[in-house]
């Protein structure tokens, strides 16, 4: 998919996938090819695997491909596949992305290398030599691990500054992934790319409620890992310009499911806690990475039956 082909792929909610594992921490695919097929049967129009949620982290080399060659196969070309390819150094990053492009991964997200880079003049050299060796639609993304590292260039204090990021990629950038949780960095982003790339939002649908104001095109689901059609709903509001609507779902579902999530700090293993609870492939976290405890399982039972998720996920899983 060329890079301008991405970019309008890129619009609405975008799942990402966790990577399953069986008890002993060894990859299942299987569980992959299901939780695959589960999206696309609930039209999910873009995944993005061997991501943050996708424990990339703990993955090997290795195994991140043939998680990404997996999904590819099993996606079929019946939803755009976004594959993870952030690394520590720039030709790990290259090979990586190489390798999901011969795949045939629509799209790589790829983020700052993740543990240092030389300023931002480093920054922009890692994806000019990644998108001069691909010919593939970038995604960058500034990851929670890589903020910090991001915020002390003075890219949140100044978003004009992705202007050049973006020029960097020579003509590859499709997309942008901020998690940054600044709202004024979100706005001034979206409006300052909306016409080159998507924007895409992850901090839940009440960021992209607000950055959807001001251009952003796309946004990295929660609740949509475990009941998708939430997130195309509340996108499909957006889109008709039902605000109200829109926020209802926000108030009422996207708020209290952030809420328990985020306060047991192991938000991931959430996700996949819940998507036992609802009948999808759920499976461990890899170590260092905790599952949640018997006391958070039972809050998230809790607070996720009152808004209504598992008697609806459970039921599309089951076909």
């Amino acid at each position: 998919m060329s890079p301008q082909q991405l970019k309008h792929k890129l619009s609405g909610p975008v799942v990402a996938m966790t990577t399953h594992f069986k008890d002993d921490y060894s990859l299942d695919l299987d569980a992959m090819r299901r939780l695959t097929e589960y999206y696309v049967a609930e039209r999910v129009p873009t995944v993005i695997v061997t991501g943050s949620t996708g424990e990339f982290f703990s993955l090997s080399d290795e195994e991140r491909k043939k998680v990404i060659r997996t999904v590819v196969e099993t996606a079929a070309g019946r939803m755009t596949v976004i594959a993870g390819c952030a690394h520590s150094g720039t030709h790990l990053t290259t090979d990586l992305t190489q390798f999901a492009e011969a795949a045939g991964a629509d799209g790589a997200m790829i983020t700052p290398p993740y543990y240092t880079y030389s300023g931002f003049d480093g920054l922009r050299t890692h994806y000019d030599l990644v998108t001069r060796a691909t010919e593939i639609g970038i995604v960058i993304y500034f990851s929670g691990s890589v903020l910090p590292g991001v915020q002390n260039l003075g890219v949140l204090n100044k978003p004009e500054m992705m202007l050049d990021l973006v020029e960097s990629c020579n003509g590859h950038a499709s997309g942008f992934k901020d998690a940054s949780g600044n709202f004024h960095f979100y706005r001034e982003v979206s409006l300052l790319l909306k016409d080159r790339i998507s924007v895409m939002g992850s901090n839940g649908m009440n960021y992209f409620l607000y950055g959807h104001r001001f251009g952003s095109a796309c946004s990295l689901t929660g609740l949509g890992n475990i009941w998708p059609r939430w997130e195309i709903e509340f996108c499909r509001l957006l889109d008709t310009n039902d605000f109200a609507a829109a926020e209802k779902i926000v108030v009422e579902k996207d708020l209290p499911y952030l809420r328990v999530t985020k306060a047991t700090g192991r938000y991931w293993a959430c996700v996949k806690a819940l998507q036992e609870m609802a009948g999808l492939p759920g499976g461990p976290m890899r170590p260092p990475y905790l599952d949640c405890t018997p006391a958070q399982r039972d809050e998230l039972r809790r607070v996720c039956q009152q808004i209504g998720i598992f008697e609806q996920a459970g039921a599309m899983a089951a076909r």
